[in-house]
C-alpha cells in the first residue's frame, strides 16, 4: 500500500479480542497508533506487533484512512478531539470500527468533509466476514484492507444496520434458552453427558441442513412425526413432571407456529 493510503489507529479500551486488529497483514498498513496516552499507544502497538505510537491526532497525517476502535461511550469525544485536532478532515476515510453505532455518530466528521463508514465483524468459526456501511471512498479503501487480509467485506444498505443487529440476535442469542431447555430434557432421560451433547449436537446441525436446504415448509420436527392428540399428550404430561420446561416450551411454539404459518403463506403466495 503507497505511503498515502497509510492507515492510522485511534484506539481506546479494551482492543485485544477485535477482529479487525486480529488480521494477519495488519503491520503492512497501520502506521500512527494514538490512545489515551504514549504508553498504553506503545503497548498496543507492541502488542499488536503494528504501527507506531504517537502523543497528538495531529501526527495521524501521516495516515489516509483512521480506524477509530473506541468504546461508544468515548465516540463523542474523540470526535470532538479530531473536529479540533487542526486536521483537514475532508483528506481523511474515519472508520467506527466493531461498534453498533451508525455511521451517524459520525455525522461531525462528514460535516466537516471527511468520509465516514463503519465496520462490524459476522460471528464466524472459520473465514473472517465483515459487514460495511457508509460513504463510497472509505468503503472502497477499507474493503481493500479487509479483504487483502483473506477476510470478505461485504457493504450493506445505508440504514440497515439495525436489520444486522436483528439478525445476529436472531441467530446468536435467542435461540439459547431454548437450547438449554432442550439439553435439560435429554439429561432428565438419564442419558450419560457424552451421549447427550452427541446428540443435542446432531439435532441442531440437522435443524441447520434442512434449513439450509430449504426444508423450512416442513417445520415441526416430532409434531409431524406423530398425531396432534398424540403430541398434545406428552405436552400434557411435560407440563405435568416438567413445569419448567414445558412453559419454555407453551411460551415459545404458539409464536413458531404462527410465523411458519406466515411464511407459509408469503411462499405460496402468486408473484
Amino acid at each position: 500500500m503507497t505511503k498515502q493510503l497509510q492507515f492510522g489507529l485511534v484506539a481506546e479500551g479494551e482492543s485485544r479480542h477485535s477482529e479487525i486488529l486480529r488480521l494477519p497483514r495488519l503491520d503492512d498498513y497501520v502506521g500512527p497508533v494514538k490512545s489515551s496516552s504514549f504508553g498504553a499507544a506503545r503497548k498496543l502497538s507492541n502488542y499488536l506487533r503494528a504501527g507506531y505510537p504517537i502523543t497528538d491526532y495531529e501526527e495521524l497525517q501521516a495516515a489516509r484512512v483512521i480506524l477509530l476502535r473506541i468504546p461508544d461511550a468515548a465516540v463523542p469525544r474523540i470526535i470532538s478531539e479530531l473536529c479540533s485536532a487542526g486536521l483537514v478532515l475532508s483528506s481523511y476515510s474515519f472508520v467506527l470500527c466493531e461498534s453498533w453505532l451508525t455511521t451517524d455518530a459520525l455525522a461531525p466528521l462528514r460535516a466537516a468533509g471527511a468520509n465516514v463508514a463503519t465496520v462490524i465483524s459476522v460471528p464466524t468459526e472459520e473465514r473472517k466476514w465483515f459487514l460495511m456501511e457508509g460513504q463510497q471512498t472509505a468503503i472502497r479503501l477499507l474493503r481493500a484492507f479487509i479483504e487483502r487480509n483473506q477476510a470478505r467485506a461485504l457493504e450493506i444498505r445505508p440504514g440497515t444496520k439495525h436489520l444486522c443487529f436483528a439478525a445476529e440476535l436472531l441467530a446468536t442469542a435467542l435461540p439459547m434458552p431454548l437450547l438449554i431447555a432442550s439439553q435439560q430434557a435429554l439429561r432428565e432421560t438419564g442419558l450419560a453427558s457424552h451421549n447427550l451433547t452427541a446428540i443435542s449436537e446432531e439435532m441442531i446441525r440437522e435443524m441447520f441442513r434442512g434449513f439450509l436446504k430449504g426444508a423450512r415448509m416442513n417445520w415441526g420436527g416430532p409434531l409431524n412425526d406423530c398425531a396432534p392428540a398424540l403430541a398434545e399428550a406428552h405436552l400434557e404430561k411435560l407440563r405435568l413432571t416438567n413445569p419448567e420446561i414445558a412453559g419454555i416450551i407453551d411460551r415459545h411454539l404458539p409464536l413458531a407456529r404462527e410465523a411458519m404459518s406466515k411464511y407459509r403463506v408469503e411462499r405460496e403466495a402468486p408473484e
